[in-house]
């Protein structure tokens, strides 16, 4: 009796370590970001980004689009960018993937058929666990900035919209001709095991800068 309850404990307290490690390791790749760093980026030149164009009136870049999955510059797990949620004040370091080792690192980029890096200017998709990095995802609403630092360019997003789906839905990652940035976590939040909904934040970008 005495031995089975030593496992229980034992056994217990390696799955406490386990996933609290995780969490740990998850929470490193977030960073308190300032209103005095985001005030000096008003100060940089940007280039706003026209929205919308009209059918056939596709541009050059658009039309040769590479997406993720024929880019061989980043290997699984490497570190891509840093995204900035202005009313959280926080800074998330991205890697590339968003397969379970990646997300256990912090925020994952989705890497597909139909997505791109934001520099490709189509379909961005950026994925985080709820009960690291995304936990307050919910508090962003309609009409706030989103920010993506990636090679060496600064992407301004607005929040479009928000909305709740099946985890299986095939809708969410798609080719947009549009340039989207798309994040991604499990829903409900405070659910507790393996969330069965995910909860979708969706922005269109409004202007690009260089980082100084």
């Amino acid at each position: 009796m005495n031995k089975i309850l030593l496992f229980l404990v034992v056994a217990g307290l390696s799955i406490t370590c386990f996933y609290g490690f995780q969490w740990w390791n998850s929470t490193q790749a977030v960073e308190k970001v300032t209103e005095e760093e985001m005030d000096d980026w008003h100060s940089s030149p940007e280039e706003k980004v026209t929205i919308g164009s009209k059918k056939g009136e596709e541009t050059e870049e658009q039309g040769n689009a590479v997406y993720t999955e024929d880019i061989d510059t980043y290997e699984k797990g490497e570190e891509t960018g840093r995204l900035i949620i202005p009313h959280l004040e926080k800074g998330y370091t991205t890697y590339w993937g968003a397969d379970d080792e990646s997300l256990d690192r912090g925020v994952g980029m989705y890497v597909s058929e139909w997505t791109t890096t934001p520099d490709q200017k189509r379909h961005t998709v950026l994925s985080g666990h709820r009960e690291t990095v995304f936990t307050n995802l919910g508090d962003i609403e309609e009409g706030e900035s989103i920010f993506y630092e990636f090679d060496g360019r600064r992407y301004e997003y607005e929040v479009e919209k928000s909305w709740v789906t099946d985890e299986d839905d095939r809708t969410v990652i798609v080719d947009k001709e549009d340039p989207t940035l798309t994040l991604t976590t499990c829903y409900p939040f405070d659910f507790v095991g393996n969330a069965p909904e995910r909860y979708i934040l969706q922005s269109t970008l409004v202007s690009v800068q260089e980082i100084e």
